[in-house]
């Protein structure tokens, strides 16, 4: 699924915020760290659409992908994920044991969740927070910086926010109990109060270490880029038109989009000044 290789570019997000964009050996080495996400992510999402292709093929759009429509054969996926997650380990060990153990952690997680995590209450949406926190590990590992704890807290929180309301418009889809046993469990009700503690959680975070930033007094400049690309998504998770997936809802919303690369290109021009 090349679409979700967009989540793999939070691997620069190290490299941006330690100001090492300057530095062609750290991009280097940040593209090949990003470059083996995407295989060992490749690689887990096959396995888990081998794995869903039952549940998937009830799924009005779902059911188009080549492993539950029957246009990729199982045996082939189950190969092809065992050489990209070869590769990728194989790779990652080469260019450094740490990037090695983080993707084995990953892909050990991932492969676990969709086995048995995805379908327990509250733990799939930690689960997919903590995949987002280890891209952060990755890039930060990857070109030898520390990485802030307000960052790590501000990837979960947001990365929360999102799993938080991908399932709440699975759940607002006529398919969505059927495709996913652990929606359930969940109410729309629940789902809305958990967003009202997210939100503002990530807000607050995001404030937090921009006044502790001591990177420049311009990086308050970015705060209401965040505040309005939180709204929208907020808005538009109420619209019955929005896709399900973050990813597919960010690339389909221009606004939105707008608003990330508006706030990517503000943060590294400020830092490239300070």
């Amino acid at each position: 699924r090349p679409k979700q290789w967009i989540k793999n570019l939070l691997i620069f997000a190290p490299l941006i915020f330690s100001r090492e964009f300057v530095n062609p050996e750290s991009i280097l080495i940040a593209i090949y760290a990003f470059l083996i996400f995407c295989l060992v992510a490749s690689g887990v999402y096959l396995i888990n659409d081998v794995l869903d292709r039952k549940n998937d093929r009830q799924h009005p759009l779902k059911k188009n992908r080549p492993i539950a429509s029957g246009k990729l054969p199982v045996f082939v996926a189950l190969i092809a994920s065992g050489i990209l997650l070869f590769l990728a380990i194989f790779l990652a060990f080469y260019l450094k044991t740490a990037l090695g153990a983080i993707i084995v952690i990953y892909a050990s997680l991932q492969i676990i969740y969709s086995l048995l995590l995805k379908h327990l209450i509250l733990v799939d949406l930690i689960v997919i927070a903590l995949g987002f926190v280890l891209r952060i590990y990755e890039g930060a590992v990857a070109i030898d910086v520390e990485v802030s704890s307000w960052l790590i807290a501000i990837t979960f929180l947001l990365a929360l926010l999102l799993a938080t309301g991908k399932r709440l418009r699975e759940i607002q889809t006529d398919h969505g109990h059927k495709t996913r046993k652990v929606l359930s469990e969940y109410s729309p009700k629940f789902l809305n109060s958990v967003i009202k503690i997210i939100l503002p959680a990530v807000l607050i975070s995001y404030l937090f270490y921009s006044f502790q930033a001591s990177i420049s007094n311009y990086f308050l400049l970015t705060v209401p880029i965040v505040v309005y690309g939180l709204f929208r998504y907020l808005l538009l998770l109420n619209s019955d038109s929005s896709p399900e997936n973050p990813t597919e809802l960010l690339l389909a919303d221009k606004q939105l989009l707008i608003s990330v690369v508006l706030w990517a290109g503000m943060v590294i021009g400020i830092l490239s000044l300070a």
